[in-house]
C-alpha cells in the first residue's frame, strides 16, 4: 500500500491491490473512507493496482450556472492529469461512487479511451435541467463500457437515475442491488465491491 499527494495539494491518494499490476483502477468518492480498500478480501483476488482518491466536499462543487471554473471541473482536469500518469500508456478502469459519480463523469470524458471501463454506484440524476444537458453532453464523449449500479429502494439513486444515465451513455448496462427491509437503504460500496471489480478490472482474477 502506498499513499501520497496526488498533483493537486487538495487531495491524497492511496493505492492497494497489485503494486505490479498491468491494470489500474481509480476509485472516487467523498467522505470519511475514500482512502480505504471497500473490500479487501475482494481486492486481493485481483492482480489489478486500485487508486483511491481523496476528495472533499469542495472538490466535488459544480454549482449550475457558474461562470468560469467550477471547482470540480478543476479537479477533474487535474485527475484526469494523474490518471494519464499512473496508466503508463494503458486503459484504465474508473468508479465513481454517490455524488463523486459526476466527478468520474467528467474525468471520463477528459480521457476518452483513456477510460475503457466505468463503473458508477449509487449515482443521483442531477437536479436540475440545466445540470443534466450539462451531464448528459459529458457522457456523449465516454466511449467507455459502463456499469450502472443503483439500489432498488435507493432514496436519491435508484431505477430512474439509472435509466437516465444508461439513455445517455453510449455503452451501458444496468444492474440493480436488490431491495432490503431497510426503506431508506443506500448501496453500501463493500457489498457490490467485487461485482465493480469484475467490470473495471477484467480478467484479472488470480
Amino acid at each position: 500500500m502506498t499513499k501520497g499527494p496526488a498533483p493537486s495539494a487538495s487531495f491524497e491518494h492511496r493505492s492497494f491491490g497489485g503494486a505490479g499490476a498491468d491494470r489500474t483502477v481509480v476509485l472516487l468518492r467523498a467522505g470519511v473512507s475514500t482512502l480505504s480498500d471497500p473490500q479487501p478480501e475482494a481486492t486481493i483476488r485481483r492482480h489489478a493496482r486500485i487508486v483511491a482518491v481523496g476528495l472533499t466536499v469542495d472538490d466535488l462543487d459544480d454549482p449550475a450556472a457558474y461562470r468560469g471554473a467550477t471547482s470540480a471541473e478543476t479537479t477533474a482536469a487535474t485527475l484526469a492529469e494523474f490518471i494519464g500518469a499512473e496508466q503508463h500508456d494503458r486503459p484504465a478502469g474508473l468508479v465513481g461512487v454517490g455524488d463523486a459519480g459526476a466527478l468520474a463523469i467528467m474525468v471520463a470524458a477528459h480521457l476518452g479511451e483513456g477510460v475503457d471501463r466505468l463503473a458508477l454506484v449509487a449515482v443521483p440524476e442531477p437536479t436540475s435541467g440545466l445540470a443534466g444537458s450539462e451531464v448528459a453532453d459529458l457522457l456523449a464523449r465516454i466511449p467507455a463500457k459502463t456499469l450502472i449500479l443503483n439500489g432498488q429502494r435507493d432514496p436519491d439513486a435508484a431505477a430512474a437515475a439509472a435509466r437516465w444515465y444508461k439513455e445517455r451513455l453510449p455503452s451501458a448496462r444496468i444492474e440493480m442491488v436488490p431491495r432490503t427491509d431497510d426503506p431508506t437503504a443506500r448501496v453500501i460500496l463493500a457489498d457490490v465491491w467485487e461485482r465493480v471489480l469484475s467490470h473495471v478490472a477484467p480478467g484479472t482474477i488470480r
